[in-house]
């Protein structure tokens, strides 16, 4: 080979060398320059690891797979003896190896089936070696430094920190893009001055921060605050501020400590989830009852008002009339929400004097207008031996009957519902009552009758789908009627209908105490200063309105939020607080009041949940968060009115 020739060769493959700062690719490219220029067949790139030489690049990819590889390969001297050298050559069958060094590296191999390479040459081709190695040297530290890199971001995003500065002489305000994420705003709008900031935050923390920023720049301590920071989408979330001032700048790292209390909430949720196979059905109870309560608030409150309003006797009957059937209804949500407690072996059954009479009579006028909607004649058959006058507990067994029958009138199309009462004489000291509900409905399969007293059970999907309901209402007479000592039996034929019969023990009562219904003289009222945080419209209507007639003054916020952001000013004497509302609940916006009164040591505000949940979890959820009462929708005038007379009586002066 002509010295020119070399040189033009050498000079080629030197132009290959660091064209890239990753390892394989560079070789690669160096490795195919090899194989042109120097018609070889084939050609690798070896690192040292120990004694051991690991494989960086080989072209063809098929070269140590090939017959003649590996008899060459098992010839090879080691790696320290062609360092020594600085290259060897392994020839076998006319097939030769050029091994050259690559200091501190490794090994560069060059396969060829022609004459073997000019000593001259490869003497000259030790610079280029060198020349490679520390190419290959430098791609290992860059990668090093970019797996450095990316485990040091991927650390920084994982723990969720933020980096900011601010320089006080020019107002500049410096974030990162996760400084930018955890306030809810891009970098491409973030304003960098420091107004920007304030103005993210709660208005409660505003002067926190100032405070702390000016505590820092003093060299007093450094800054270190917990800063409620407003979303664009309404929710709030706790940042961690951290920094440090220098002579002329304050810079330091931000946490969403959010995150972290989101962690402990999941692994407490998960926790609980594994607990909670029996609270399902309570949770699902307590929803169905948020979902009635409110417009039942609305519809009692709407009656409530025009009842005092109207003058016409008729127009006050009517009203009495629905007015009663709406608390009968409330009534049996409230008897609804006990399922919870029945499974706990919670609830108490009452002995109280009642006309049992008057119950039968009630009943069926509230369920005579169902009955009447699918002209279904609806008859109460008692015996002439039976006794009006009970003891027992009247609200339940009103309860059971209204279910039996609801179910008599919604699985009945044609024929009949009856109810029948009468005495059972088990023995000379022993007296039963029986109430049975007669039906001519479809009637329940002999393989379902043992299941429908069973809680969500129906006879199955298709008659969910038919008739509605949640299958729960058997059940909970089931479990009424064996508190109050008895049972229910079922006696029921397919396509012909069905009979479920109440037994419960037979005990004789007194007169029932008549409570006369005059309204009782209000007293009179300090006229209070309310806010009212209520996002349902009638809801707000029907409360304003009350509270107006008092003599009360009436501010309105539609969410916690808001009224949080109206108990920076104060001037309120009570707050009548709602649970569920979009933006912030009223649990979270109690506890931000608190926090706040207690920093600006004011004396707390009453505040009084007025919401349509009403499971005991809810009440204590509100008072934790620092309510002082619980009021549940439908909310009653009377009620309310006597809440807010007795909170003027235990206020001083």
């Amino acid at each position: 080979m002509k010295l020119a020739l070399e040189t033009e060769i050498l000079f080629r493959i030197s132009l290959s060398i660091g064209d890239s700062t990753q390892l394989e690719p560079m070789t690669r490219r160096v490795l195919s320059e090899t194989l042109r220029l120097l018609n070889a067949s084939g050609a690798a790139v070896y690192m040292r690891s120990g004694d051991a030489l690991e494989p960086v690049c080989i072209l063809p990819r098929t070269l140590e797979r090939s017959a003649r590889f590996p008899p060459l390969r098992a010839c090879w001297p080691s790696p320290a003896d062609v360092a020594a050298q600085g290259w060897m050559n392994v020839a076998l069958d006319g097939v030769v190896h050029h091994l050259v060094d690559l200091p501190e590296f490794g090994l560069l191999v060059i396969e060829r089936s022609g004459p073997v390479l000019q000593s001259s040459f490869l003497d000259s081709f030790l610079a280029l070696a060198r020349k490679l190695a520390n190419a290959c040297r430098a791609c290992l530290s860059d990668e090093a430094l970019e797996r450095e890199k990316q485990r040091l971001e991927m650390a920084t995003s994982a723990a969720s920190l933020g980096v900011w500065s601010w320089t006080p002489a020019t107002g500049a305000l410096d974030w990162d893009t996760l400084m930018c994420a955890m306030h809810g705003v891009e970098p491409t709008v973030f304003g960098q001055r420091l107004d920007a900031w304030l103005d993210r935050l709660l208005p409660i923390d505003v002067g926190r921060l100032r405070s702390g920023l000016d505590t820092a720049l003093a060299g007093k301590k450094p800054l270190d605050e917990d800063l409620r920071v407003q979303q664009p989408d309404g929710s709030v979330r706790v940042v961690r501020v951290l920094g440090r001032a220098t002579a002329h700048q304050i810079a330091g790292v931000a946490l969403d400590v959010t995150t972290r209390r989101e962690t402990n909430d999941a692994l407490r949720r998960a926790r609980d989830a594994a607990e909670a196979a029996s609270r399902a059905k309570s949770e699902f109870l307590a929803n169905m009852s948020h979902e009635i309560r409110t417009p039942m608030n609305g519809v009692l409150g709407m009656l409530d008002l025009a009842q005092d309003a109207a003058s016409e006797t008729e127009l006050r009957e009517y009203v009495a009339v629905a007015r009663s059937s709406a608390e009968s209804l409330l009534a049996i949500i409230n008897d609804i929400l006990d399922f919870s407690k029945i499974e706990a072996g919670k609830v108490e059954i009452e002995s109280v004097p009642y006309d049992l009479g008057d119950l039968l009579g009630e009943v069926v006028r509230m369920m005579a207008a169902q009955a009447g909607q699918k002209s279904l004649p609806f008859k109460l058959e008692c015996d002439p031996g039976l006794p009006r006058l009970l003891c027992g507990d009247p609200l339940r067994v009103r309860q059971v009957l209204i279910n039996l029958v609801s179910n008599a009138i919604k699985f009945t199309s044609q024929g009949s519902v009856t109810i029948r009462a009468g005495v059972r004489v088990e023995s000379a000291a022993q007296e039963r009552l029986s109430i049975s509900v007669i039906d001519t409905g479809i009637g329940i399969a002999p393989d379902k009758q043992g299941h429908v007293f069973e809680a969500f059970a129906q006879q199955d999907s298709s008659t969910t789908r038919s008739y509605g309901g949640t299958g729960l209402g058997l059940s909970i007479s089931s479990r009424l009627a064996s508190l109050m000592s008895g049972h229910i039996a079922l006696s029921s034929t397919p396509g012909k209908g069905s009979v479920f019969c109440l037994d419960l023990p037979l005990v004789r009562g007194n007169a029932v105490p008549v409570e006369s219904t005059a309204a009782a003289a209000e007293r009179p009222v300090i006229a209070f200063s309310i806010l009212l945080v209520e996002d349902h419209p009638v809801n707000q209507k029907v409360a304003e309105a009350v509270l107006t007639r008092s003599g009360h003054r009436v501010t309105l916020a539609e969410n916690g939020m808001q009224a949080l952001e109206m108990m920076v000013d104060g001037g309120f004497d009570l707050v009548l607080m709602d649970m569920q509302m979009p933006v912030m609940g009223g649990v979270e916006a109690t506890r931000l009041i608190r926090e706040m009164e207690c920093e600006l040591r004011r004396p707390p505000v009453p505040i009084f949940a007025m919401t349509a949940n009403a499971l005991e979890g809810d009440r204590m959820a509100c008072l934790e968060a620092g309510m002082n009462d619980f009021l549940t929708k439908p909310l009653l005038p009377r009620v309310l009115r006597e809440k807010i007379a007795a909170l003027a009586e235990g206020m001083p002066g």
